[in-house]
C-alpha cells in the first residue's frame, strides 16, 4: 500500500493531525514506538503552529512561508514512516486505517520484501553546531545520494548512544542520510552509532560495525 499525502496544506494538516492523535492514544494499544510517536508529535505540532502563522493574514509573510516549508518537509518522511509501521501492525484494524483516512489492507497485497541482509556501510560527519549527520551506502552504489535508490530497503535505522547512556536511541529515515541535533551540555561528548537497513515492515538486518565521535 501507499499513502499519497493530501495536496492543499489545510488537507494535508488535517490529516497528519489524525494520524498523529492517533497514535498518541492507541500508542500502546497499537504497540507503537515511543520514540517514533513522540518524534511523530513534535514534527506535528511544529508543521502545524507554522502552517497557522503562516495562514494568518496577520502574521503571513515570507519567512513564515519559508518555515511551514522546512516543517512540512520534515514531517512528512517521518509521517511516511509511521503510516507504513501502522499498513503491517496487526493490531490496527481495518476500522483504524479508515479512522485515519488510510488506504484499506484488502486488494492491495504484496509479497513482502524479506529482511535485509547485507550491512550498511556507513560514514559520519560532524557539524560545528553539535549537529551530527547519518550517511549509509551499498557497496554498489559509492557515495551516498539524496534518495534510497535500491528496492530491496525501504530506509535505515540509526541507533546511537552518549557516553552516559546506557540505553540505545533509535530513528528511522527513508533517504540515505540523518541528521541529529544535540543540546549544548553534550559538546565535548562520545557518541557511539550503528545502523542497519530495513524493509517496510521495519524489520532490519545486520548492524553496521559501531562508530564513534565526538559532539563539537
Amino acid at each position: 500500500m501507499s499513502k499519497t499525502f493530501p495536496v492543499k496544506d489545510a488537507d494535508f494538516m488535517s490529516f497528519a493531525l489524525n494520524v498523529d492523535g492517533q497514535c498518541t492514544a492507541h500508542e500502546n494499544d497499537w504497540g507503537l514506538s515511543p520514540s517514533m510517536v513522540t518524534k511523530l508529535h513534535t514534527l506535528t505540532t511544529a508543521a502545524n503552529n507554522a502552517f497557522e502563522k503562516n495562514n494568518n493574514p496577520e502574521t503571513k509573510n515570507r519567512r513564515t512561508a519559508a518555515s511551514k516549508q522546512v516543517h512540512f518537509g520534515e514531517l512528512k518522511p517521518c509521517l511516511s514512516i509511521m503510516i507504513k509501521m501502522l499498513e503491517v501492525n496487526d493490531a490496527v484494524t481495518e476500522e483504524d486505517l479508515r479512522a485515519m483516512g488510510l488506504p484499506s489492507r484488502e486488494h492491495h497485497y504484496h509479497e513482502p520484501l524479506p529482511v535485509p541482509t547485507e550491512a550498511t556501510e556507513t560514514s559520519i560527519a560532524v557539524g560545528q553546531h553539535h549537529d551530527v549527520t547519518v550517511y549509509v551506502s551499498t557497496p554498489q552504489h559509492g557515495q551516498p545520494t539524496e534518495f534510497l535508490q535500491s528496492n530491496n530497503y525501504y530506509g535505515f535505522v540509526v541507533r546511537y548512544r552518549k557516553e552516559e547512556q546506557t540505553e540505545w536511541h533509535e530513528e528511522h529515515s527513508t533517504r540515505l542520510h540523518l541528521t541529529h541535533y544535540f543540546e549544548d551540555e553534550d559538546k565535548g561528548k562520545h557518541l557511539k552509532i550503528v545502523t542497519a537497513w530495513i524493509n517496510p515492515r521495519i524489520q532490519h538486518g545486520p548492524w553496521s560495525d559501531e562508530i564513534e565521535v565526538l559532539i563539537n
